[in-house]
């Protein structure tokens, strides 16, 4: 059994990866139905011990998607047999998922997000502007977002300034602005 340990620690954290905009992200299954359908969490290549290692980071402009479909022909980590075109709703963030992506710019949350959780930004100390679609914000951990400007202009749907402005990790950022 003990042997099988350092296999079991290279597994990958994510299940499919998909290309959005120039950037390719990757995603863990977590539901696949139910009362809220089938969802995914944005996450790391890899392993938590080493994330990102041999892979491209994402860069610019990042786009999370309220949706995505697995493109099932181009995943490494797929099996060939699985045809699924099943449409997630991407709900949360995962801890650490873009730790140290620090050449991202721009960042922009879809409104189906509802948890970003520890350190998902960790060192994205180049992030000049976030747009959040969320009526809703996101359920944050204090170091959602640690290592990144608290002065960069945050932008929120109309009617949730106060929302956010009293949230748990939202309330850090200055500039917190209606769209």
């Amino acid at each position: 059994m003990l042997s099988l340990l350092p296999l079991w620690t290279m597994a990958q954290e994510y299940d499919f990866a998909k290309k959005v905009g120039g950037n390719t992200l990757y995603f863990a299954i977590l539901t696949t139905g139910g009362k809220n359908g089938p969802t995914v969490e944005v996450t790391f290549p890899n392993t938590e011990e080493n994330p990102w290692k041999g892979y491209s980071k994402p860069r610019g402009q990042v786009d999370i998607p309220e949706v995505v479909t697995p493109d099932r022909s181009k995943d490494k980590n797929a099996d060939p047999e699985d045809d699924d075109t099943t449409v997630y709703k991407v709900v949360s963030i995962r801890y650490n998922a873009f730790q140290n992506c620090d050449r991202i710019t721009r960042l922009t949350l879809p409104s189906t997000i509802k948890k970003i959780e520890e350190y998902a930004f960790d060192g994205c100390k180049r992030i000049e502007y976030l747009v959040c679609q969320a009526l809703e914000p996101p359920r944050l951990d204090e170091s959602s977002f640690d290592k990144v400007d608290i002065n960069i202009p945050v932008r929120v749907p109309t009617g949730t300034f106060e929302k956010y402005k009293e949230a748990l990790g939202w309330r850090v950022f200055s500039e917190i602005i209606e769209y």
